[in-house]
Order: structure tokens, then C-alpha cells, then sequence
């Protein structure tokens, strides 16, 4: 799936509740919507967290080390800063404006860190990791780039939807009709990657999707620590039921905990919102990329 060759239409002018029309943005640089952002990651029995989130009030980003160890989390971390640090140029230099959102050349960039950091330091040979990002654009899309298992979901008016498709072995077998999606469930296969960036490999360009966001959208990107043991029922319940995006994104950690997650588990959770309205306006690390945040933090 590609992002549209034109940007999609404009949302209508948001209300606050109450019925209070929000007001135009003083300057073109305003955002009108931002996102209301939380991440928590949590490492799995290996004990060392190879996965990586930030959520921030215009990008969300979550990775799934693959490699082990050192070389995982490494390479979730380096993609993720990467990405992080190229959104933001994007946005300040305009760039950002472009169907992708720019977030195509930023995950390549990020590969390409991975490729070069493998490189020069031969215990870090073959590492790789998945990526999943989503920006939320001036011009009211929410853009999402990906490649490998990690994934994207959007809930919209209490329905979840899933944004990405599985860059996986399992995934092509239940493309072509092989295994059921039952099957790929079980499979001890599921692990597999088909695409990833980093490793021997090119990934190709990243899979790209866009929507028109609307306020009260609320976004979940996740590791496969997650998607592999919670059902998509159990993700959209827990979701619908919490008001704020932090417990929202806690409590789906502790449903893959008690789902027995073998593995690390991250997730980033964000509500559409207009500008003002948001009750975090920082971008928060998680995990292999924990750090200190940048901005301030409302009530």
C-alpha cells in the first residue's frame, strides 16, 4: 500500500467540548491536531529490552530488535533515534509536507545506520530490527511507515482497525493460501522476517499508508510482544475501555504479561486531538532507546 500522490482533504474545523469551534491557527506553522502520545516497554525473559518506542506529540515509532542481545537492542535504538531525529527535520525544514511525510527516506536513512554500525563493529554483525512509524501530518493525515511485525492499529469511533501488514514468513503463507491465519498464530515459524532493516538484506522501501485523521482517533504501534499473544478483540477492548493513552498503553503491556509473552513488549498509544488539548506534549523513549525527554508536560 502506498500514501496518496496528493494530500487528502482537510479535516473539518475541530470542536472542543461544549460545542466550542477551536480557533484557526495563528500562523502556518500551528499544528490544529497533535497527538495526546504515551509509550511503556517492558523486556521479556531475556532480561535486556531489544525493543524501542517514542511517541511524541506529531510521531509515534516502535522496534523490534532482531539479532540478540547487544546487536537488538542497538539496532532498535539507532532506527528509532534516527527516525525520531529525521520527523523532526522533516517537519521544521517543511519537508514534511510530502505525501510520505518524509518517513521513507527516514527509515532508509535509519538502515542504513544499522548497516553502518554493524559494520564497524564485527559483535554487532547481523543485526537488524523491525519499524513502525506514524506522523501525524499539518495537513491532517496520519502517515505510517513499515517494514517487518511490528504493527499499527487505529481506532475510530470504537472499531479497530490494523494499518500494516506482517513482513513475515507466516504472513506470505497466509497470503498465498498456504496456512490459515489460525495456523500462523501457532507457528513456530512466526518469528521469521521476510523484511527488516539492518542484516544482509535490502528491505526495499517501506510499506506506506495513509489516512485523513479526525479528532478522537486514537493510535496503537506495537512490537510483536504484543500482536503475537493479545487477540485483536482483547487490543480494541482494553483500548475503548481506558480514557487516557498511559493507562491505555500500561495496561495492554500487562495483557501480554498475562498472556504469557515470551518476548519484549512495547506500546505506544496516542488520541488525536487539537492543539491545546493534549495531556502530554513531550516526546517519550522507551525501552533500548529510553532517555530524556524533550518538552513539557501538561496536568
Amino acid at each position: 500500500m502506498t500514501a496518496p500522490s496528493t494530500p487528502l482533504p482537510w479535516f473539518p474545523a475541530a470542536e472542543a467540548p461544549g460545542g466550542r469551534r477551536v480557533p484557526p491557527p495563528d500562523g502556518a506553522g500551528q499544528d490544529r491536531l497533535v497527538l495526546d502520545p504515551a509509550a511503556v516497554s517492558l523486556a521479556g525473559p531475556r532480561g535486556a529490552d531489544q525493543d524501542a518506542g517514542s511517541a511524541g506529540p506529531a510521531l509515534l515509532a516502535v522496534a523490534g530488535g532482531v539479532g540478540g542481545g547487544r546487536g537488538g537492542a542497538t539496532a532498535a535504538r539507532l532506527v528509532v533515534e534516527e527516525v525520531v531525529a529525521r520527523a523532526a527535520a522533516a517537519r521544521a525544514d517543511r519537508t514534511g509536507a510530502a505525501p510520505d511525510a518524509g518517513l521513507a527516506a527516514a527509515l532508509a536513512a535509519a538502515a542504513a545506520a544499522v548497516r553502518a554500525a554493524a559494520a564497524a563493529d564485527p559483535a554487532l554483525t547481523g543485526m537488524a530490527t523491525t519499524c513502525t512509524a506514524a506522523e501525524l501530518t499539518r495537513d491532517g493525515r496520519l502517515v505510517v511507515a513499515h517494514v517487518g511485525d511490528s504493527r499499527a492499529h487505529l481506532m475510530r469511533a470504537g472499531v479497530l482497525t490494523r494499518l500494516t501488514t506482517d513482513h513475515s514468513l507466516v504472513q506470505a503463507l497466509v497470503d498465498s493460501g498456504d496456512m490459515t491465519p489460525e495456523e500462523a498464530a501457532a507457528s513456530p515459524m512466526r518469528s521469521v522476517l521476510l523484511r527488516a532493516l539492518g542484516g544482509s538484506a535490502d528491505p526495499g522501501r517501506a510499506d506506506l499508508i495513509a489516512v485523513r485523521a479526525e479528532p478522537g482517533d486514537r493510535l496503537l504501534l506495537c512490537s510483536d510482544g504484543l500482536s503475537g499473544v493479545v487477540p485483536a478483540a482483547t487490543l480494541q477492548r482494553v483500548l475503548a475501555a481506558e480514557r487516557r493513552p498511559a493507562a491505555a498503553a500500561s495496561r495492554l503491556v500487562m495483557a501480554a504479561l498475562a498472556a504469557g509473552t515470551r518476548d519484549d513488549v512495547t506500546a505506544a498509544v496516542a488520541d488525536v486531538t487539537p492543539a491545546g488539548w493534549a495531556g502530554c506534549t513531550v516526546q517519550v523513549t522507551v525501552g533500548a532507546a529510553a532517555g530524556t525527554a524533550t518538552g513539557t508536560a501538561a496536568d
